[in-house]
């Protein structure tokens, strides 16, 4: 086995959690899904630069690796650092096209609402303004998918290394076997999702809601239905045509109890504001922000 094919392996290991399926970046920046085994091969080629790979955090029983914050703006970057270099937990900060990805790493597979929760704590507690990673609670669909590191991005034509952890080499040897958080650790971090009770939390600003992050207000008082249904028409049980490509067959969902969407042919899914960010090509604050005006929530 030769160096690239013994790296790639090592990364295979670490970042692949769902083997039936993988998404390839396009010059535009936008993924397109595949439906076919991701292979050690596969990252070979992107570690080479051939293709871009983007992969999905749940696997078929909804279970995870790692959990991912991913901060799109300056000010949400140094609050990534603040948390890579305060938080008693290994992390791993990888810069990107406008910001950073910070990367935890689990002992052993979780699931996909344990790894959320993890990474909304996280998030909240530092008041980080971020997309968190998987979006999804439970393995509906294949879910959302994140760029695999070390590749080129297509936008940009550039690679975006780790921080702090010397050069490429040693940036892959390192995430080939990271430092992994117990079980046990994770569970001191679980966000605690309040009951949603919109009308309340409009018509009473000074109540618990004023505690919570804007994303977190945002996500919690406006439900995923009301504003899809202003692009898609959905039937009785949340069904529809999917707006983001040429969908013959309606692939396109909301789960109105967990409040998200989903597209079963591949384009994600996630909270209103992945809705608004994919919707509108914005990224995360803009949607944030946008949203928030929109409704009048502050």
């Amino acid at each position: 086995m030769d160096l690239l094919q013994e790296t790639a392996q090592g990364l295979f290991e670490t970042f692949i959690n769902r083997r039936d399926a993988f998404a390839i970046q396009l010059d535009d920046g936008r993924y397109f899904a595949s439906y076919k085994e991701i292979t050690v091969e596969h990252v070979m080629e992107h570690l080479k630069g051939e293709i871009t790979l983007a992969v999905y955090l749940l696997n078929s029983e909804g279970m995870t690796k790692y959990s991912v914050l991913d901060a799109d703006d300056g000010e949400g970057l140094d609050k990534l650092v603040k948390v890579h270099e305060s938080l008693p937990l290994p992390s791993y900060l990888e810069s990107s096209r406008r910001g950073g990805h910070l990367w935890f790493f689990f002992e052993e597979p979780i699931s996909g609402k344990t790894a959320k929760n993890f990474g909304l704590e996280i998030a909240k507690q530092y008041l980080i303004e971020a997309e968190v990673f998987p979006k999804q609670s439970e393995g509906e669909g294949v879910g959302s998918c994140i760029r695999l590191p070390f590749g080129i991005h297509k936008k940009t034509g550039e690679r975006y290394p780790f921080i702090g952890l010397g050069n490429w080499r040693e940036q892959l040897a390192v995430l080939s076997n990271p430092q992994k958080i117990p079980l046990g650790d994770v569970m001191k971090y679980q966000y605690q999702e309040p009951e949603r009770k919109r009308p309340a939390l409009i018509t009473n600003p000074g109540g618990e809601a004023q505690d919570l992050p804007l994303w977190e207000k945002v996500k919690r008082q406006i439900p995923v239905r009301e504003l899809v249904e202003q692009y898609v028409d959905l039937n009785a049980k949340g069904t529809g045509r999917c707006p983001f490509h040429d969908d013959e067959v309606p692939s396109f969902s909301v789960n109105d109890k967990e409040n998200y969407w989903n597209c079963f042919s591949g384009c994600g899914g996630g909270s209103v504001i992945d809705f608004w960010m994919k919707l509108n090509n914005m990224d995360f604050p803009e949607a944030l922000h946008d949203l928030a005006e929109k409704y009048g929530i502050r």
